[in-house]
């Protein structure tokens, strides 16, 4: 029984490890449009202006910095898609695994990139010179929104690498990952089997 119980077990933890790479690269970013999204459902408009007497402003500045902190680190970004690839091959998902290691390191930048974006208005400057400063919601954005000019950069340094991984750790993983059909018995069952009918 507990022969049966332990590729489970270990599919489990893959699944689990894999989850948690994702929350790692990925939570910032989702955090980030919580913020934004708490300003779109209070229905204010990016400008210096406090949005209905909330600083959402500095909770958007806080989540940037979090996000940023992984989003432009390529060793952070590349290395826990690769550990989040290999989970899902563990796990023997092979398209998960792969679709990770190609999808998660440019999500996880763009995300953050992309409210940045939306949250811009006329007297709110993104460069990447770092040159002017942005009052939203009640507070300084400085160096946050300047980041998100930068992404650009960081997505065309690391696709080269990220896109030929994905093609080498994909074709191992669909040899070896893939989800195996119903194996044939074992060779003590079949001759217990042959005693049996005999």
């Amino acid at each position: 029984m507990e022969e049966l119980g332990t590729p489970k077990s270990s599919k489990f933890n893959a699944l689990m490890l894999w989850g948690l790479c994702v929350a790692v690269l990925l939570g910032p970013s989702v955090l980030v449009w919580t913020v934004r999204g708490a300003a779109y459902a209070a229905n204010c408009a990016p400008g210096p202006q406090l949005c209905q007497g909330m600083p959402l402003g500095g909770g958007l500045r806080d989540a940037l910095d979090l996000a940023w902190s992984i989003d432009t680190n390529m060793t952070i970004l590349i290395g826990g898609s690769i550990i989040a690839t290999l989970a899902a091959f563990f796990a023997r998902k092979p398209m998960l695994g792969t679709l990770s290691l190609l999808l998660l390191p440019i999500l996880s930048p763009v995300l953050p990139m992309l409210a940045v974006l939306a949250s811009r208005y006329p007297d709110c400057p993104v460069s990447t010179d770092g040159i002017g400063s942005c009052l939203l919601w009640g507070s300084q954005m400085g160096m946050t929104f300047h980041t998100a000019a930068g992404v650009q950069d960081i997505i065309y340094a690391m696709f080269p690498y990220t896109f030929s991984l994905t093609l080498m750790l994909g074709l191992l993983g669909w040899f070896f990952a893939r989800p195996r059909e119903h194996a044939p018995p074992h060779a003590m069952a079949q001759m217990r089997r042959m005693i049996d009918d005999e």
